[in-house]
């Protein structure tokens, strides 16, 4: 676990720059990709070149044999898939890092000059470092989750093109240098089986939970949009009510001003 260490530091600071939804999907990154894939996929996979046997002792037809089933090891596979789809997160991540600093140094310029009533307030962060996920940083993030969904799908249709979600035990090969057709038998078939199901499924369950995200922005988006229309359609709407209530103050004053000089 010790090469995840890095990226897991990374990730750990987009904890606070995320709304609920991202923080269940960074667990599940955590939990249930990096931390079953560096515990577990070793030792259900190891060297399984070495573990295949095949029905011929012709030099080299095992490595093309095994390089024919699989162009790619899963290990390997599945640490590209992670490293590909925390990617876009850490871009987000640099964003949010580039307008806290922005911000600080502006913070520290109104400070110095008390005076000044031209410049901008900080919108986006406040003094503790806390972002607010609206205008440009909302957009960055909305992007941020469509390249995860983009990438999280192209990672499972290529894996499914790959080598499919099932281990079979049996591998035929008529590549050359095999004097004939060799059929090559795999260790542990159906452990490795449910180490495949179980990774397409954490996999599938982190697609859901982006989709879901972007949704729930959406419609926050949405809401807080009505909310601010909604006073000024009011306002709109009715306006003779405050030019009636302007004209019926104007007649009291009147009134009262005239009795006054009598």
């Amino acid at each position: 676990m010790g090469e995840w260490a890095f990226l897991s530091s990374l990730l750990d600071k987009v904890q606070s720059h995320s709304t609920v939804i991202g923080k269940v999907w960074l667990t599940v990154l955590f939990i249930f990709r990096i931390m079953v894939l560096g515990a577990g996929a070793e030792k259900v996979w190891g060297d399984e070149q070495s573990n295949m046997i095949c029905n011929t002792k012709q030099p080299g037809c095992k490595n093309v044999c095994y390089d024919h089933a699989f162009p790619i090891s899963h290990i390997r596979f599945w640490v590209l898939q992670i490293i590909f789809v925390s990617t876009p997160t850490l871009v987000y991540l640099a964003h949010v890092l580039h307008v806290i600093h922005k911000e600080n140094k502006l913070r520290e310029y109104l400070q110095a000059h008390s005076g000044s009533e031209l410049i901008k307030m900080p919108k986006y962060s406040d003094e503790k470092g806390h972002v607010k996920i609206k205008g440009n940083l909302l957009g960055s993030y909305i992007a941020t989750i469509f390249f995860r969904i983009i990438l999280e799908v192209a990672f499972i249709v290529g894996q499914y093109y790959l080598y499919g979600f099932v281990m079979d035990p049996r591998i035929v090969c008529s590549r050359a240098p095999c004097p004939f057709t060799v059929e090559c038998f795999m260790s542990r078939p159906t452990e490795k089986t449910i180490f495949i199901i179980f990774m397409l499924a954490v996999a599938c369950v982190s697609l859901l939970l982006n989709v879901v995200e972007i949704f729930y922005l959406l419609c926050t988006r949405v809401r807080s949009r009505r909310s601010r229309t909604a006073p000024m359609a009011a306002i709109t709407m009715h306006p003779r009510f405050s030019g009636n209530s302007l004209m019926q103050n104007e007649k009291l004053s009147l009134h009262a001003a005239s009795h006054s000089t009598a």
